[in-house]
């Protein structure tokens, strides 16, 4: 080899070196940039996590409203009732008793504003059992009273004993306290020491309080982000809850006797909901960017709460079982004392009573003696609202009734069978249990691609008015889409994220992004889509990109009774059929019923607390109603009845009114029969038409009218009178039990 040869070899083989090199420096460059990358977002994780559970956390346990009934601030405070929360901020509202719709602002019943005007507030809002009256201005008015008391328990579900106050600090009740407040309380009664139970918790106060009397008991018990301080938002809604109810037994007054001795007593169920102080952080930076802060602190923070939850419901279950036995016990000539427990819980407050009472739920069904109606699981009444449940936690109750009963017929099941089975549940079975949820759109299930085809159709099939009717709730939901729909985003999209299902999320990115361009949903809508400008197109691209990376994610939580709440799980249409016809579901489990406002009623305003004395607050008796809708659909056994479906003037008397919002069996124009039966005492409901709007958007007097019209009244009063003035066909009053 020569040596131009060698050189040529020198030159050929340095950039294969250089490029090499280059390689390799560009290789270890983005190893030390991805470690680097790695390294930084674990340190700002874990930075995050450090602020999150040290620096803004809550006391993990501490009472909040632990002062014993008998310190004089708060024996004060029962005797004489308290006005301050409806005296505080009424001036703004002078001239009006609405609400700010938009940002529901009510500046009456606001604790914080009260202890601001006087220090001594503080100390007085601790007591266990407070007595507040919303006075009226009008000089007909009557004022408003109602005792709200307090069940708080730690993470491990122990209960918080009272305390007393001695010199301006808390002291710990001790066995001479006990025994003094024992021996006052024989000289008052004139009973022996026998009959005397010490009061040394919340629930031993709220007991004694409510031994005696006619009493109608109101239970909330919150949720995420919440808990029992001073100044929290779900204390105020309990107090506007009870305030309300006290209003409609002042109306039912005039006319039946029982609602004038009816005492209001509001149970507050506390627990460590709020994980992040905000209000701490919204004190510190103010509501605009304090309120930024804690949400976003906040959001790490639902799994983290939600397994205390359900740590809790055991206890919490067994306080009120508790009270439910006190209210229970008649007077002392034996009458009963005609007492009514209605009992809520709100997101993970809902999920608390899903799991507590999911077991005697299952023993109740299967135990049901056929025919014979299904009595109260607990209290009168549970209501889940906007629950954060599991599914699971509704549809294994669903698959307890489903397993008893014959729902459609087959070469196995005769029809005889499906008609027997309709009287698993008596006429005059009453609801057990509620669970309601701000839906995000109509239909369940959404859109098929040749559904639109369908509902565009001009042509007498027999399907004219129900095609019309679909036509009118799309174009409300179009409507809502354009001014941005308020729905239970918590529930709907959040919680499915936490459990590892992120294919409500992308509909979520997905919605955001046809909103930036201007056109409605995919799947959600009939109208045309419109073509989205280059720049719009060009700035939501990330947004759809992540949309589809979530909705394709692999290895996601395919079980949707299981990533999906309570409240957000619609049973699947049947390939067969259009919207307007009643397919069976192959899979009947999930959302059984609607709930819808009525627009043409007035009631659906959010009253401001320090005017509900006065406002123009409309709640009558519905004795009734729900036989009268049942009967109705008698030759469809009762199924798919509507409330809105009665008479509009009943000469039986004004007792026989519709409820306050429409209750609808089924899921109507969606294409499904219904999967539950007609008596069924378990209700699965989808919100619509601002009947109950977003995650704590339950404030519409027409809602707690509606919830409370179920205990307060007879809904399923049935009567030989009756039927013989609605005229039902084929249907004798000898037919209707007296």
């Amino acid at each position: 080899m020569d040596s131009h040869q060698k050189a040529d070899q020198h030159f050929t083989a340095e950039p294969k070196r250089t490029w090499l090199a280059k390689f390799w420096r560009g290789y270890t460059r983005i190893l030390h940039a991805a470690f680097a990358t790695l390294v930084g977002a674990t340190l700002l994780v874990l930075g995050a996590l450090f602020v999150n559970y040290v620096v803004l956390s809550t006391p993990k346990a501490r009472a909040y409203r632990d002062l014993d009934p008998a310190v004089p601030e708060c024996s004060d405070g029962l005797a004489r009732g308290w006005t301050v929360l409806a005296d505080t901020g009424r001036r703004p509202l002078a001239g009006t008793d609405l609400v700010d719709d938009g940002g529901w602002i009510d500046a009456s019943n606001d604790e914080n504003a009260a202890a601001a005007s006087d220090p001594r507030w503080r100390t007085r809002f601790r007591c266990a059992l407070q007595r507040h009256i919303v006075t009226a201005e009008r000089p007909d008015g009557k004022p408003l009273d109602y005792t709200l008391g307090f069940l708080e328990f730690q993470e491990d579900g122990e209960p918080y004993a009272l305390v007393s106050r001695s010199g301006g600090s808390d002291v710990a009740n001790t066995s001479a306290m006990l025994r003094h407040a024992m021996e006052s309380q024989m000289r008052a009664s004139g009973r022996a020491a026998a009959g005397i139970r010490p009061v040394i918790t919340q629930l031993d106060a709220l007991k004694q309080h409510l031994s005696s009397g006619a009493n109608y008991v109101l239970v909330f018990v919150h949720g995420w982000r919440h808990d029992a301080r001073i100044g929290d938002g779900n204390v105020a809604d309990l107090r506007l809850y009870a305030a309300h109810v006290a209003r409609f037994l002042q109306q039912r007054c005039p006319t039946d006797p029982r609602a004038c001795e009816t005492k209001v007593t509001a149970i507050y169920v506390g627990w460590r909901g709020a994980r992040v102080d905000e209000q701490g952080l919204r004190d510190l930076f103010g509501d605009a960017i304090g309120g930024f802060l804690g949400d976003v602190s906040a959001a790490a923070t639902l799994f983290d709460r939600k397994p205390v939850s359900e740590a809790i419901a055991p206890a919490a279950i067994s306080a009120l079982r508790s009270i439910e036995s006190v209210l229970a016990t008649p007077r002392p000539d034996g009458s009963q004392r005609n007492n009514r427990l209605i009992v809520a819980g709100h997101s993970l407050g809902g999920n608390m009573l899903a799991t507590g009472l999911k077991d005697d739920v299952l023993k109740a069904v299967r135990r049901h003696a056929f025919g014979k109606t299904l009595p109260p699981v607990l209290g009168n009444l549970v209501v889940l609202i906007n629950p954060a449940s599991e599914a699971s936690k509704w549809t294994t109750v669903q698959r307890a009734v489903w397993e008893r009963i014959a729902l459609r017929a087959d070469e196995n099941t005769l029809a005889a069978e499906i008609v027997r089975d309709t009287g698993f549940f008596p006429p005059e079975q009453r609801p057990v249990m509620i669970s309601v949820t701000a839906a995000l759109a109509f239909p369940a299930g959404g859109l098929r691609p040749g559904d639109c085809a369908w509902i565009g159709l001009d042509i007498d099939d027999g399907y004219q008015a129900a095609r019309q009717r679909i036509r009118q709730r799309l174009a409300s939901t179009d409507a809502m889409f354009h001014s941005g729909v308020d729905y239970d985003w918590a529930t709907h999209d959040l919680f499915p994220t936490f459990k590892l299902d992120f294919r409500p999320a992308g509909g979520f990115l997905d919605r955001v992004a046809a909103r930036f361009e201007g056109r409605q949903p995919r799947g959600m809508t009939c109208t045309p889509p419109r073509a989205a400008a280059a720049l719009e197109a060009l700035l939501t691209l990330p947004l759809r990109a992540l949309a589809v990376i979530a909705e394709t994610f692999p290895f996601q939580v395919s079980l949707r009774e299981e990533s999906h709440t309570i409240g957000n799980l619609d049973p699947p249409r049947p390939a067969a059929g259009v919207l307007a016809d009643t397919q069976p579901s192959a899979a009947p489990f999930g959302t059984t019923h609607e709930l819808l406002g009525l627009h043409d009623t007035g009631r659906e305003r959010h009253h401001a607390y320090a005017t509900l004395a006065d406002a123009s607050i409309d709640c009558p008796r519905s004795d009734g109603w729900l036989t009268r809708a049942r009967l109705r659909k008698q030759d469809h056994h009762g199924q798919f009845w509507d409330s809105e479906d009665l008479a509009l003037a009943d000469p039986a008397g004004p007792s026989f009114a519709k409820p306050a919002a429409r209750f609808v069996h089924g899921l109507h124009l969606t294409g499904i029969a219904p999967i539950t039966l007609a008596n069924d005492p378990f209700w699965n409901m989808r919100a619509f038409d601002n009947a109950l709007s977003r995650h704590d958007g339950y404030r519409l007097s027409s809602f707690i009218c509606a919830m409370n019209q179920l205990v307060l009244d007879d809904i399923t009063e049935s009567t030989p009178q009756m039927i013989d003035t609605m005229g039902v066909p084929g249907v004798q009053s000898s037919d209707v039990r007296p």
